[in-house]
C-alpha cells in the first residue's frame, strides 16, 4: 500500500468530492426527466422472475452475448473485469486514508484474487482494443463508425487495465503515477457515463428488471370518458412527448445506440424508412429538450415510418437493455388513430372492419356455407371441449378450405370434442396494432361475451396473431380471463404423441421441406419445436430458411399487412421470400394463415402443417 503526503491526500478528497457532486447533478437532472413521465403501473410485479431475468441477462449477458457472439463475447469480458473491479477499486480509494480491507476480507487468498483480476485486466483490455477495432477498422460491421466518443471511452478503459497491470504486475512506471492515472478516470468516469450512451451501465440493469413479462405487452386504455374526474386529462396515445410515460423515458436514456434493434427490423432490412434504433435516439433527445408540448409523431418517429411496422418485435425481442420499442409504436398509433385522425395506412382495412365485421369485407353467409359444406359441429355448452376458432381468414378467404378441411378430419380422426361458433366476431387483433382501440374492445367485448354464454374454456386455433390475443389481451375482459388457447400444431402434436393421431411416412417420404416461423407464433409465443416435429412426423427432411425461429423475418403480415396494399418499392415479403429461394428446396411449410397469404407462390408448393398431417393418416 502506497504512503500518501497530507497534499495528495486533500487533493483526493477534493477530487472525490466534485466527481460525486457532478454525478449528483447530472443524476438529479435526468432523473426530473423520468419522473416528468406519466404513469406506467405493473412494473414491480413478480419480483421473482424480474430479478432471474437480471441474472440471466445481466450478470451472465445472455442477450448480449446470442445477439452478436463475437462483440457480445468481448463486452461480456469487459463487463466481467468491471464487476471484479468492484473490489479494488474500493479499495484503493481507502489507500490514501491509510485504510485497506482487502487482506482483512481475502486473507491468504489474495493474491490469488489479484491475479484472476491481472487475467480479467489484460483480457478485458485486449476485448477493448477489438471492439475498436470492429468500431473503426472494419466499419460495414460497427454500429456508428464515427462514433469518437466511444473511442475515448474505450482509450479510458484500457488505460485504466495497463494502469493496474503495471501498478500490480510489471512496474514499468512509477506506482504512484499508475496509482493517480487509475484514479482520475475512475473519478471522471461518473460524469462522463451519465452525459453519453455509456450510461447504459447504471441504467441497463434496472431497465431489464422493469422490462414488460412480454412482447408488445400494452394496457388496455380506458374509454369510460365519463367516469373520469373532471379534473382528469384525457390523453389519447402518446400525443405529445409529454404523454411519454416514465418507463419509455428510462428506455430512452438507457439506449446504447447498438443498433441491433435496426439490424434485425424487417422494414429496414428491406430498405424502409423505419428504423428503430432512429426513433429511440429521437425520443431521448425530446425528453431531455423539455419541449413536451411538441407532437410525438413527426419529433419521435414520422408517420411514414410509423406504417412501416408490422409488429414483428423483433426489434424489442434483441434489445439487451430492455427497451420496449412497442411502447412507441402503439402509443404513436392510439394517437394516429384515435386523436389525429390522419397518417393511417390501413384505412381500408378500419372501414372494412367497421362495415362488415371482416378485413376482406365479406358477408357473414360465405362463413355459413363454409360450415354447413365442411359439417363443423356446433359448439354445444357443457357438452364440447374444444371451441375451433376458424378467425377471418380461414372464414372468408376460400384459398383457405383445405386447410380448414384438413383440421377438421384431423380433430375427428383423433377423436377430439370440438365444435364452432355460429357467430364469431374477429379477434380485434389488427385492429388494435392500427391503434383502433375502441374497434379492438368492441370487438373482444363481443367475443368474450360469446365465451362467456357458451362456456367456452379451451380454444383450439390455427392463426397465431388470434392465439397471442386471446391469450394475453383477452384476460382484461370478463369471459376471457381463464381462457386455454392452443395452436391447432400444438395440439396435433400432443395428439400424435398420445397415439390418438397415427401417421405414415407417405405425405414427405424424405423430401427436403422448408419451415418459415411466424412472428406471433415464435417469437411472441414461443413454440418452434412443435411445427417441425409435425414436419419430422410424416418423413420430412427440413431444410431451415435462414434467420430463423426467434430471429426469423417477418413475412410483412403484420399491422394488417396481409390486406394492404403495400406502397412501397421494397416490400419485407419479397425480402422473405428471398431468404426462402434460398433455401433451394421446393416445398414451404406454415402454420399461420398470413404467412401463407403473404408468401405463397415462392416455391413451387405451399402448405399448412395440417395439410401435411391429413395427408400421412392412416387407419381408419
Amino acid at each position: 500500500m502506497l504512503e500518501f503526503s497530507s497534499l495528495e491526500v486533500w487533493i483526493f478528497v477534493f477530487l472525490l468530492i466534485a466527481a460525486v457532486a457532478g454525478f449528483l447533478l447530472v443524476a438529479g437532472r435526468q432523473l426530473r426527466v423520468v419522473r416528468e413521465g406519466q404513469p406506467d403501473p405493473g412494473r414491480l410485479d413478480e419480483i421473482g422472475k424480474r430479478l432471474g431475468r437480471v441474472i440471466r441477462e445481466v450478470l451472465f449477458q445472455t442477450r448480449v452475448v446470442g445477439g452478436r457472439p463475437i462483440a457480445g463475447t468481448l463486452h461480456a469480458l469487459v463487463f466481467l473485469a468491471f464487476l471484479l473491479f468492484i473490489l479494488e477499486t474500493t479499495s484503493m480509494f481507502l489507500e490514501p486514508f491509510g485504510l485497506e480491507y482487502l487482506h482483512a476480507l481475502m486473507g491468504d487468498a489474495l493474491p490469488l484474487f489479484r491475479t484472476i483480476v491481472m487475467i480479467a485486466a489484460a483480457a478485458c483490455a485486449i476485448s477493448m482494443l477489438g471492439l475498436a477495432f470492429r468500431r473503426f477498422v472494419l466499419v460495414s460491421h460497427s454500429p456508428d463508425p464515427k462514433a469518437y466518443e466511444s473511442g475515448f471511452v474505450a482509450l479510458l478503459i484500457v488505460l485504466l487495465m495497463l494502469t493496474y497491470i503495471d501498478l500490480n504486475g510489471t512496474a514499468l512506471i512509477a506506482a504512484r503515477v499508475d496509482w493517480w492515472l487509475h484514479v482520475v478516470i475512475i473519478l471522471g468516469f461518473p460524469v462522463l457515463i451519465l452525459t453519453s450512451k455509456h450510461r447504459h451501465i447504471l441504467l441497463a440493469p434496472v431497465n431489464v428488471f422493469l422490462r414488460s413479462p412480454r412482447l408488445w405487452d400494452v394496457p388496455k386504455m380506458n374509454l369510460d370518458f365519463e367516469s373520469m374526474e373532471d379534473d382528469e386529462e384525457i390523453t389519447l396515445g402518446l400525443e405529445t412527448v409529454a404523454a411519454i410515460p416514465w418507463k419509455l423515458r428510462l428506455d430512452f436514456l438507457a439506449c446504447v445506440e447498438c443498433k441491433r434493434c435496426t439490424d434485425h427490423c424487417p422494414a429496414a432490412g428491406a430498405g424502409q424508412e423505419l428504423r428503430p434504433a432512429d426513433f429511440i435516439k429521437a425520443g431521448q433527445k425530446a425528453i431531455l429538450s423539455g419541449n413536451g408540448d411538441d407532437a410525438v409523431i413527426g419529433t419521435v418517429i414520422s408517420e411514414k415510418a410509423l406504417g412501416q411496422c408490422t409488429t414483428c418485435m423483433a426489434c424489442e425481442n434483441i434489445c439487451p437493455v430492455g427497451i420496449e420499442h412497442s411502447k412507441v409504436l402503439a402509443g404513436a398509433k392510439y394517437a394516429q388513430t384515435l386523436a389525429l385522425g390522419t397518417g393511417g395506412v390501413a384505412t381500408e382495412f378500419l372501414k372494412a372492419m367497421n362495415n362488415t365485421g371482416n378485413p376482406f369485407s365479406s358477408e357473414a353467409d360465405v362463413r355459413s356455407e363454409l360450415i354447413s359444406a365442411l359439417e363443423m359441429p356446433i359448439y354445444e355448452k357443457g357438452e364440447t371441449e374444444y371451441l375451433l376458432w376458424l378467425g377471418c381468414i380461414w372464414s372468408y378467404n376460400p384459398d383457405f378450405r383445405k386447410v380448414v378441411e384438413a383440421t377438421c378430419t384431423l380433430l375427428r380422426r383423433a377423436g377430439v370434442s370440438w365444435g364452432v361458433l355460429e357467430e364469431e366476431s374477429c379477434s380485434g387483433h389488427h385492429s388494435r396494432r392500427q391503434g383502433e382501440e375502441m374497434q379492438f374492445q368492441m370487438l373482444a367485448e363481443e367475443n368474450c361475451t360469446r365465451f362467456a354464454e357458451q362456456g367456452v374454456r379451451r380454444i383450439v386455433t390455427g392463426c397465431p396473431h388470434c392465439l397471442n390475443t386471446f391469450r394475453h389481451e383477452y384476460r382484461d375482459f370478463p369471459g376471457g380471463e381463464d381462457l386455454e388457447v392452443v395452436h391447432h400444431s400444438e395440439l396435433f402434436a400432443d395428439l400424435i404423441g398420445s397415439g390418438a393421431l397415427a401417421l405414415g411416412k407417405g405425405a414427405l417420404a424424405g423430401r427436403q421441406v422448408t419451415y418459415h416461423d411466424p412472428c406471433y407464433l415464435g417469437r411472441y409465443e414461443g413454440v418452434f419445436g412443435e411445427p417441425r416435429d409435425l414436419i419430422g412426423a410424416v418423413g420430412g427432411s427440413l431444410v431451415e430458411t435462414v434467420p430463423n425461429r426467434s430471429r426469423s423475418y417477418c413475412c410483412g403480415g403484420g399491422a394488417a399487412g396481409f390486406v394492404i396494399e403495400a406502397e412501397e418499392e421494397n416490400r419485407v415479403d419479397q425480402e422473405r421470400k428471398r431468404h426462402i429461394e434460398e433455401s433451394e428446396v421446393d416445398l414451404l411449410v406454415t402454420s399461420c394463415p398470413e404467412c401463407r397469404m403473404m408468401l405463397a407462390g415462392t416455391l413451387e408448393e405451399t402448405k399448412d402443417v395440417a395439410e401435411l398431417l391429413v395427408e400421412s393418416l392412416v387407419g381408419p
